[in-house]
């Protein structure tokens, strides 16, 4: 979407967009089903979905920044404003509302910000790993994280985007961008003169060897798959080296921290069969390994009279 940086990429072929993995078949399965509660993922580290009537109104995974992480670590509202609102309006479930009447954000970005959440998760999700899920049916009246989009997002739709993702990340493996690699920045870039730019630069900063993206996720303030793409478009570009030596060997990811694994970094451990996500793009030298910036994968910026 920012268009600094063009690549060339085609778009993921029909067949791989209905390849769909665990998580996809699950979204699938309890949207089409219209359930009103909640689906417990168990996995590396798993999640949980919440959805009304069939519908995705709100995900969360420790493998992804939430919308409170990407809000506040961003820059976009600052931590007086979120304590104000969250005292305010949390407890009634207005925390939205009172965002927005306090003007610390407005109802643009906010929503923005919450879809981005949740496309974000379900993404984690499959990437990380899940083993099983077990949907429970709490009625339309079951409680709601603080910041819940409402009506919600159709099952389908978050379906197709996850699996147009998980198509892009496939490709990325090939200059060894993976979920688990520690990519070192080779030279860093001049400060940006263009708000778009911000990401680019701020990535390759956090790029020390020692931080994983879903650790630049977190310390921005962005989504992982934002993180993960421009740190492929900067592999592409040979501004940072992703070691590819950390997927040599596979390690597990615990819910406290995944990028704690208990073996050398590697791989997400996945269930053989689980996701054909590897198969989705033939191996090709040729092959450009970027894709267009598509909502939701906006970055998270500070609004522009506000200090990042």
């Amino acid at each position: 979407m920012n268009g600094q940086h063009p690549t060339g990429l085609s778009t993921p072929s029909t067949d791989s967009l209905d390849d769909l993995g665990p998580v996809g078949r699950m979204l699938r399965e309890h949207g089409r089903a219209r359930l009103s509660g909640v689906l417990r993922i168990s996995g590396s580290p798993g999640g949980t979905v919440f959805l009304r009537d069939g519908l995705i109104v709100a995900a969360s995974t420790p493998a992804s920044p939430g919308p409170e992480s990407l809000l506040l670590r961003s820059g976009r509202v600052s931590e007086e404003a979120w304590n104000l609102a969250f005292t305010a309006g949390a407890p009634s479930g207005h925390l939205a509302a009172e965002l927005i009447a306090q003007s610390a954000i407005g109802a643009a970005g906010l929503e923005i910000v919450c879809l981005s959440a949740i496309f974000d998760a379900v993404y984690a999700m499959e990437l990380f790993g899940v083993e099983d899920g077990e949907p429970e049916n709490t009625g339309p009246q079951g409680l709601l994280p603080p910041l819940p989009v409402l009506p919600g997002i159709d099952a389908d739709r978050l379906v197709r985007d996850l699996s147009r993702r998980m198509a892009m990340t496939a490709a990325w493996q090939q200059i060894g961008v993976y979920p688990q690699c520690r990519p070192v920045a080779l030279r860093q870039l001049s400060e940006p003169l263009l708000p778009a730019e911000k990401i680019r630069h701020d990535v390759l900063q956090k790029c020390n060897g020692r931080r994983t993206p879903r650790d630049i996720a977190f310390a921005l303030g962005q989504g992982l798959y934002v993180i993960m793409q421009e740190i492929a478009s900067l592999a592409e570009s040979g501004l940072l080296e992703p070691n590819e030596g950390s997927r040599k060997q596979a390690g597990t990811v615990s819910a406290e921290d995944p990028s704690k694994a208990s073996g050398p970094p590697g791989l997400p451990q996945r269930r053989r069969g689980a996701s054909k996500v590897g198969h989705v793009l033939p191996p090709s030298s040729n092959r450009p390994l970027l894709g267009p910036r598509i909502p939701p994968d906006l970055a998270v910026r500070p609004e522009p009279d506000q200090e990042s």
